[in-house]
């Protein structure tokens, strides 16, 4: 049986201008290319299908009524980074001065009226490209993050898991030399603190190599032995 491979989508344009035909016009020759069309005839329409739609790329008409393309462009770019929307200002002025003007206000391209298709088409996909080699940096670096955060976490439980048994095996030590020096007929009732001791270190041990986790074997046999001596 073979596995089932779901096509991508292919990429999700927004084309504002308040100018109907442009936009039929536009949409019309990128849908033949392949591409997923949204219009916006306003800036106000343009934010909300940015708000609601997934979007990979913006077509912005500079000259529009009440809300032009470079005031879409300053709030548009409050909410996304050139790095997160790639936006082409579409323009008939070439001066010079209006596609600086573009560009300082957050536009990553432009291109004139009349369109030339074959070049809209070739920034578009530079862009697109870009735009996905972006994101894909960016889940490189979030993961990236994420392994250096757990290797930091793996090895703070490391660290305190070695802690805990040097700790553990010192005070069994220290336990085993204080029995070992007491009383020749000691007793349960003559070393009634380090019995306790030494029975709850066993205990803590015992539960170390239920985990899994490394244990002095031949220390939990000698402190079994001394306990029982004592007991007898």
């Amino acid at each position: 049986m073979t596995a089932e491979h779901t096509a991508p989508c292919p990429p999700a344009i927004l084309v504002v201008d308040d100018v109907e035909g442009n936009r039929a016009v536009v949409c019309r020759r990128l849908e033949q290319a392949g591409y997923t069309l949204f219009q916006a005839e306003t800036g106000p329409q343009a934010l909300q299908c940015l708000r609601s739609q997934k979007i990979d790329l913006v077509l912005l008409d500079y000259m529009m009524p009440n809300m032009s393309g470079i005031d879409v462009l300053k709030v548009l770019r409050e909410d996304w980074k050139m790095d997160a929307l790639p936006v082409i200002m579409l323009t008939a002025r070439a001066e010079a001065q209006a596609q600086v003007e573009a560009l300082e206000a957050g536009a990553d391209d432009y291109v004139t009226k009349p369109i030339d298709f074959e070049v809209l088409r070739a920034r578009i996909e530079s862009h697109l490209v870009k735009h996905k080699t972006s994101d894909l940096l960016r889940q490189a670096n979030a993961a990236a993050d994420e392994r250096a955060a757990l290797r930091v976490l793996a090895i703070d439980q490391l660290r305190d898991e070695l802690e805990n048994e040097i700790a553990l095996r010192r005070a069994a030590e220290r336990a085993v030399a204080e029995m070992q020096n007491g009383p020749a007929h000691g007793t349960i009732s003559a070393l009634p603190e380090d019995l306790e001791r030494a029975l709850s270190i066993i205990d803590a041990m015992a539960r170390q190599l239920d985990e899994g986790r490394p244990v002095n074997r031949a220390l939990l046999r000698s402190l079994r032995t001394l306990v029982q001596s004592f007991a007898a």
